[in-house]
């Protein structure tokens, strides 16, 4: 594990999927097999093809220089990291098909666009991460069919390719192919010394420890890089030969166990199964791991946090896989419905007043969550302005920058304040739950020296009871979402927040 992870501690990130982003001067030339979508049609291509595919060959033109020009706009919220969703040479909008890992999409831009942004990002005190797909490359990848790279391609006992999950358009790499290794380092290291600071690695938990020793050799050029994984489960749980959090392979993994909490919680008071994940990260992870886990609420594999709160279908049973797996009505023996989820997708692709209040109030207390647990807090691109959708494609709408939702964009801003004038709390100090019961979550954060942090939130329309040390006058509110809301009671729906 790395050592010099001082500079991430205390971030708070923003998830960003290049073409959905924002565009700006943008000058195109036509690929064959890619349609442009005005950026004003929200609505995705849901339906299959003419030859009954579901292609992801639609796109909205979002690039680097969009990104590039918005930048003060995150900072402004609060933000000073970036997640930044694949932008390698490929065949499909969202770029996890890759085409040419050593080359950035030319609809996305140039090295130079790239390296301008990390260079503003920089001057505005952001870190850029970037995701990178080593695991499978695209069926048309200038690797696959391509005898010179033959050995690349991961196969089965009679010689023939083995695709990710089956699909016949995603086949598998050999990642313990040296040669292999050896190309895919480089690639990070192209994206390093052009101002990246971190990697996501899609796929995290599938890569092989050979395949990662041979990444990790970057620290030795760029100590500070951090390196993310991917990964849906608890990572202690996992087989010795794939525990990458223990053995200087992965800096820090994607904590979806406690974004299923956090949600779970926050809609159905489950606080069983937040106790749970809560103590099973914070107990089992090393300390390091803790204080830089990428931490969520939504990301571009699942609905959005406001849909997550009100949707009729997700998932309560928390012994039944996560909120977000919501497909089990349309799996048969026969296969997968496709076209009836999607229908149902788009069908539901709406809320009423009351449910959109609701949702907001909801996604405004696991955002209070988010930014308390230790880790950072790393918000999906359109949660600020409560945007809504079910899985991909609906949770992949471009971002809809003419949307007048100051209330959600305010209570983010406010939220980034707290991390920012707190971080010498929130960096590194440990956690514990004071309280958690179908009602009301208290969290704890605490250093040695005596300063403190409660967070309390109240996931109720009805007014509840609490206990801070009211005894004790160093202990200052420092956030509130009323006036109402104290040390000793939260209104409906409060959150509160007080420091000693």
């Amino acid at each position: 594990m790395s050592t010099n992870l001082k500079r991430w501690l205390g971030r708070t990130a923003y998830q960003i999927m290049p073409d959905r982003f924002c565009k700006k001067d943008e000058t195109l030339t036509a690929i064959q097999g890619r349609n442009i979508k005005a950026w004003d049609d929200r609505m995705p291509n849901w339906e299959p093809g003419i030859d009954g595919e579901y292609a992801n060959d639609y796109f909205y033109c979002g690039n680097l220089r969009g990104i590039t020009s918005k930048l003060e706009y995150l900072k402004e919220l609060g933000f000073d990291m970036i997640y930044l969703n694949p932008i390698e040479e490929s065949f499909s909008y969202h770029h996890y098909d890759p085409g040419n890992q050593r080359e950035i999409d030319q609809w996305l831009g140039t090295w130079t666009d790239f390296a301008k942004l990390c260079d503003k990002a920089h001057e505005l005190g952001i870190l850029i991460v970037v995701d990178l797909v080593f695991n499978h490359v695209g069926i048309r990848s200038i690797y696959y069919n391509n005898p010179q790279y033959a050995h690349w391609i991961k196969r089965d006992s009679n010689g023939e390719p083995i695709f990710w999950w089956g699909f016949k358009d995603l086949p598998e790499c050999n990642t313990k192919d040296t040669s292999y290794q050896d190309a895919m380092t480089d690639v990070v290291k192209k994206y390093l010394g052009l101002g990246a600071d971190g990697i996501r690695l899609d796929l995290g938990e599938n890569l092989p420890k050979e395949f990662l020793d041979a990444i990790g050799k970057v620290r030795e050029e760029y100590p500070e890089v951090i390196i993310i994984g991917e990964m849906w489960g608890i990572a202690t749980d996992k087989n010795d030969e794939d525990a990458k959090i223990f053995d200087g392979q992965l800096d820090s993994v994607m904590n979806y166990p406690l974004a299923d909490s956090i949600l779970r919680w926050t809609r159905w008071g489950k606080d069983g199964h937040f106790r749970y994940n809560f103590e099973r990260v914070y107990r089992d992870y090393p300390v390091a791991v803790q204080n830089v886990l990428l931490n969520n609420i939504a990301t571009h594999d699942t609905p959005t946090t406001m849909t997550m709160m009100v949707g009729e279908i997700m998932n309560s049973n928390v012994f039944d896989k996560q909120i977000w797996d919501i497909e089990a009505p349309w799996r048969s023996e026969g296969g997968f419905d496709t076209y009836g989820f999607r229908k149902y997708e788009m069908e539901h692709d709406e809320m009423t007043e009351e449910e959109y209040k609701k949702a907001k109030q909801l996604t405004k207390i696991a955002i209070a969550i988010l930014y308390t647990i230790p880790g950072i807090p790393c918000i999906y691109q359109g949660t600020e302005i409560a945007d809504i959708g079910y899985k991909d494609p609906f949770n992949r709408k471009p971002y809809d920058w003419n949307k007048d939702e100051e209330d959600m964009k305010q209570f983010v801003k406010r939220m980034g304040t707290y991390r920012s004038e707190n971080k010498d709390i929130l960096a590194n100090a440990q956690a514990r739950i004071v309280r958690v019961d179908s009602d009301v979550l208290i969290l704890e954060r605490y250093l040695e020296n005596g300063s403190k942090i409660y967070m309390a939130v109240n996931r109720t329309d009805m007014v509840q009871n609490i206990s801070l040390p009211n005894d004790n006058p160093e202990l200052k509110v420092i956030f509130s979402t009323d006036s109402k809301s104290s040390k000793s009671e939260l209104s409906k729906f409060g959150i509160i927040i007080a420091r000693q």
